[in-house]
């Protein structure tokens, strides 16, 4: 970062009309924090000590402040557009203007700190800076549903934000439009050209990634966005911290479960594993509210619940019993429904994690096992749905993914694997207990 202030204003006044949804797009939860949230935290993690203020509905305001509260965000009130919301926070900073500033889509959660870098930096150097990507798709320019020209790509950018300018030039600009042009123009670039046909804006490199959430598809690549991004995040999680950590796991007998159990005895936490081998089956609801409040009146609280049980039955849908279908879904599904619904009360009270554990195949269902990953596509949906449910309890809520592991359960099912091609299960434990030892929620890490 320069030497010179930069103060950031986050553009979160939109109705989100073209989404469809019941609350505004940037007060959508997805992986466990709103829009916004996501947004402000990418702005704070890189300028940490900078002014930030947020632009919002009014009858927003209470809302976002409650939501907000924790950190140094300046929540104002926009306006009726996004030019009138962008003055608003000019007109709050221009008692001690900055240096610089920079204006950012709150509904464009996935800005990353290299945009914001080489923002910073090209503001040494000219007074505005847009963010933008060639575009891939061919340009019509259209009149009366007629084609009227095809541009060539060679020159052709979409826009994203944010965008940055010298605090004054840009203030200037809209001081000397006023409010009746506003309307003409969709970013402030445009509004800085006008006013400075012949002044540079330098173009920085954008992102693919860096995709503004508008329409009700946008939701679905932002959940999918965040998924790989939670990927990445998985390997490089802290270190594992249990010590005094109750924790009770589920399926805790053999696999995943017992090398969870291992790890963070070693640790320095308290573990009691539960199986159907010693009495708590968890499609049994009765069998894990009694295993859950034997365990509080024990230890006095329960930190950490960990799911790991899981059945497969292997081979074509149509030549599985009944009974193995049933068996199936009573573990994987209704028993994880199970085991969050009755510990719920003991984690709100701890401000604890329930860790659930879903498959690889649930991205794209297996032939020979489509039961098993029809269940498990469900325990990623239901760790989404809780992590939004529960934020204000203070439980966190996470997934973990492995790939393909050597389980006895695999092995029963996968006969003659060079196990050299298999996880060790104590590779996956390690993520699970970094994970544990976080204070990430609605995370879906892969390993």
């Amino acid at each position: 970062m320069t030497g010179r202030t930069t103060a950031y204003v986050l553009l979160a006044g939109g109705s989100g009309s073209r989404l469809g949804a019941h609350v505004p797009k940037q007060f959508i939860r997805v992986a466990g924090k709103t829009v916004l949230e996501h947004s402000y935290a990418c702005i704070a993690g890189f300028a940490p000590g900078a002014r930030i203020v947020v632009t919002v509905p009014a009858d927003s305001l209470a809302f976002v402040r409650e939501l907000l509260r924790n950190t140094a965000a300046e929540v104002i009130v926009g306006g009726a557009s996004r030019q009138e919301s962008a003055w608003a926070a000019l007109r709050h900073l221009k008692a001690s203007a900055p240096d610089n500033v920079v204006l950012h889509d709150a509904a464009r959660p996935f800005l990353d700190h290299q945009i914001l870098h080489d923002v910073d930096e090209a503001l040494g150097h000219v007074d505005a800076v847009d963010v933008a990507i060639k575009t891939a798709d061919t340009i019509i320019v259209e009149r009366d549903g007629l084609i009227q020209s095809i541009p060539k790509r060679d020159h052709l950018f979409r826009g994203q934000t944010p965008q940055g300018f010298r605090f004054q030039a840009l203030l200037g600009c809209y001081e000397e439009l006023g409010a009746e042009r506003l309307g003409e123009f969709t970013d402030d670039c445009g509004i800085y050209l006008a006013c400075n046909p012949l002044s540079p804006v330098r173009i920085v490199q954008g992102s693919t990634e860096n995709i503004k959430i508008t329409d009700a598809v946008d939701l679905i690549l932002a959940d999918e966005l965040f998924r790989i991004r939670q990927q990445r995040l998985a390997p490089n999680l802290g270190g594992v911290d249990m010590q005094g950590r109750r924790v009770l796991v589920f399926g805790g007998s053999m696999g995943i479960g017992k090398a969870i159990a291992q790890i963070v005895e070693e640790a320095g936490g308290t573990v009691r594993s539960l199986s159907r081998g010693n009495g708590c089956d968890i499609a049994d609801h009765a069998q894990v509210a009694a295993a859950i409040a034997e365990a509080q009146r024990e230890w006095g609280g329960i930190d950490h619940v960990v799911n790991a049980a899981g059945v497969l039955v292997k081979g074509p849908l149509s030549t599985q019993s009944p009974l193995d279908v049933a068996q199936q879904v009573s573990v994987n599904l209704l028993g994880a429904l199970n085991v969050a619904q009755c510990s719920h009360a003991a984690l709100k009270a701890s401000k604890g994690m329930l860790l659930n554990f879903s498959s690889s195949s649930f991205t794209r269902g297996r032939a020979e096992y489509s039961a098993y990953s029809a269940c498990k596509a469900g325990i990623v949906n239901m760790t989404q749905a809780l992590a939004d449910e529960w934020m204000d309890d203070g439980i966190r809520v996470n997934c973990i993914v492995p790939g393909r592991t050597d389980t006895a359960m695999r092995r029963s099912n996968f006969a003659g694997e060079d196990t050299r091609t298999l996880l060790s299960p104590y590779e996956v434990a390690l993520v699970a207990a970094k994970l544990m030892s976080s204070t990430e929620t609605g995370v879906i890490a892969r390993v």
